[in-house]
């Protein structure tokens, strides 16, 4: 899976981001990066390096070379606030003509802190923000982004800000019929978290979102062998 997102990574960024932010910990980031090694004989960052260009590579670079600190604690109030400024300065300046964003400062802080301080990052944000908007609210939507970056970027604060209902969002999107089913997504979350504790909660937030549960829009918009298969996964 990771191997063929690197193939076609500004298409599919999304499967780089969630290996880098959504593990479990450092730890399982690791696992996954030597498994990667083991199959194709290349490091994850090599064919990241190889395959992106620009901002992009420089952000899936900075989440998937990280090597984050797992706790909770130990956030530092005075550098969330500090770091919000950095963010704000960033979003401010990602409606520029040409797709061109000095974001180096930005991914830095992306690529270097635990999870829960750029959680207090985010938290400052939307707190200084005049409008209270999250990071993800504020970066413009239809600004020239030929490489995909800031569409990466938005996933990357989505999934380490609230992972459950990152992935609820990616179901509800990937179950829109008017858009038509995305096989590749829903696929990719239901296999992969169908055994892991975070499911159910996932599940809820879906339904919060769609108003019906996730086995009823699998049911409705999808068919055959490939139902059944989702269906099982999920207890149904």
């Amino acid at each position: 899976m990771a191997h063929a997102a690197t193939e076609c990574v500004q298409e599919r960024y999304a499967v780089v981001v969630e290996i880098a932010c959504a593990t479990n910990s450092s730890a399982e980031l690791v696992s996954v990066k030597q498994a990667y090694h083991v199959l194709y004989r290349r490091s994850l960052e090599e064919d990241v390096a190889a395959r992106a260009t620009g901002n992009l590579r420089s952000l899936l670079l900075a989440l998937v070379s990280t090597y984050r600190y797992d706790g909770d604690d130990n956030v530092d109030a005075e550098l969330a606030r500090s770091e919000a400024k950095i963010v704000h300065e960033a979003v401010r300046n990602s409606g520029d003509a040409g797709g061109r964003h000095d974001h180096e400062e930005l991914i830095r802080v992306l690529g270097t802190r635990s999870k829960a301080q750029l959680r207090a990052t985010f938290s400052c944000f939307k707190d200084e923000d005049e409008h209270r908007r999250s990071v993800t609210k504020a970066l413009p939507r239809g600004a020239d982004d030929p490489t995909g970056y800031l569409r990466a970027l938005r996933a990357a604060v989505r999934c380490v800000a609230d992972p459950t209902k990152y992935f609820a969002k990616v179901l509800r999107n990937a179950t829109r019929e008017a858009a038509g089913t995305d096989e590749d997504s829903l696929t990719r979350v239901v296999v992969l978290h169908a055994e892991k504790d975070d499911m159910g909660p996932i599940c809820g937030a879906f339904q919060k979102r769609a108003s019906c549960t996730l086995q009823q829009a699998i049911a409705k918009e999808t068919s055959g062998d490939y139902r059944s298969f989702l269906l099982a996964l999920l207890g149904s």
